[in-house]
């Protein structure tokens, strides 16, 4: 059996991170390969550095002069805020580890990564922001594999950059790093015309992950809090924004609805919902699948939507928000992004989702038919 060693950002503390290195693995063993995730570490997302990034977490950041002058409060308050966060990386980390299948190393550094890169027949990019030197905080040079041996296949499925544009200094790295693929799919529209304005005109636009397996498929690791009591308006907000309150506000006691909000800490509660703060990522997927409507802000969320056919009304994002006008494009639901918290009557707006399931099939297809090519 042939291996695939899959990079990409199954560390960070997020449900789609997860969700989406999950998707790319089952992928790949259901095409009769053995899919490896590469267990590589980012320096921000090393355990150890948890805590300093919540200091530098936009909810802390505006107290740096204090921690500069007074570090004995920092390193006293540093203990609690320890356990604050492992609480909070908990259900993450207990799926990589029953879930994905990570390599025998954990790589620490590029350096590790490029001293002692794991075996395989090809290297993979996989899903989610690799390419987006915003995110990473630079150029990342281990998510263009060039830690991959010389002479071993490169491809990249599903990858993103997350914007419409990249900045003058990455465009001789990023040319330079991805001459060396001979296959590359992303996840956005604007990322295939950012490549092409590179000179990769083969560039081709797939699925997300998470999309490519099915409803029925997710169910089976699928698992249900048992304090939430059906309809319910499920919430997922990722980014501060008082037109997605508003709205919840507005809808829920007008349809008589309770409102279920997902959590990553107990400085995100929302007084009108019931709030699940760190769930396990098996009840986050039943959550959705089980949900009357959905009210979000995040990719993935929209993405779960679309494929479980639960209502929804997404809200743009002031950064990265390409990903979600490309889904709701492709699936001819664009009329599902929210301009203004008064309008009521998106709520009762159906949605055809025999014609989006029809769309993301045929997705599928070709999606599948570029990586068969690839890996050919």
């Amino acid at each position: 059996m042939m291996k695939v060693a899959i990079i990409t950002l199954h560390t960070v503390s997020n449900y789609g991170s997860c969700l989406q290195a999950y998707a790319t693995q089952m992928i790949f063993d259901g095409l009769g390969f053995e899919a490896e995730i590469v267990d590589y570490y980012r320096k921000d997302n090393l355990p150890e550095y948890a805590v300093e990034k919540a200091f530098n977490g936009r909810r802390l950041r505006k107290y740096r002069d204090v921690w500069k002058k007074a570090p004995q409060l920092k390193k006293a308050l540093s203990m609690p805020m320890g356990i604050i966060v492992k609480r909070q990386r908990k259900p993450f980390d207990d799926f990589r580890k029953k879930y994905l299948n990570l390599s025998e190393h954990m790589y620490r550094s590029a350096e590790e990564l490029e001293k002692n890169p794991p075996e395989a027949d090809i290297y993979c990019t996989g899903s989610d922001q690799v390419w987006n030197s915003i995110w990473n905080q630079g150029f990342e040079e281990p998510f263009y594999l060039t830690f991959a041996p010389e002479g071993k296949r490169r491809i990249a499925f599903a990858a993103s950059i997350g914007r419409e544009f990249i900045d003058e200094w990455e465009k001789p790295l990023m040319r330079d790093a991805l001459s060396k693929y001979s296959a590359i799919s992303m996840r956005e529209a604007s990322g295939v015309a950012v490549l092409n304005s590179l000179g990769f005109p083969d560039a081709e636009l797939v699925l997300d992950p998470t999309l490519m397996l099915t409803k029925d498929e997710w169910s089976k690791i699928a698992t249900m809090p048992a304090s939430v009591k059906e309809p319910y308006i499920l919430v997922y907000q990722l980014n501060k924004d008082d037109k997605l309150v508003s709205y919840v506000e507005s809808v829920a006691p007008k349809y008589n609805m309770g409102v279920v909000k997902i959590s990553y800490g107990i400085y995100d509660m929302m007084k009108s919902a019931k709030t699940l703060i760190a769930p396990s990522v098996n009840d986050f997927i039943g959550l959705f699948l089980n949900a009357s409507y959905v009210i979000t802000d995040s990719f993935h969320a929209t993405a779960y939507s679309l494929n479980f056919g639960v209502p929804f009304t997404t809200i743009a994002p002031e950064r990265f928000s390409t990903r979600i006008a490309t889904i709701l494009a492709l699936t001819g639901t664009e009329d599902r992004m929210l301009s203004s918290a008064d309008d009521m009557a998106m709520f009762e707006r159906p949605i055809d989702f025999t014609r989006v399931a029809a769309r993301l099939s045929a997705k599928r297809e070709s999606s599948m038919a570029f990586l068969r090519e690839a890996l050919a």
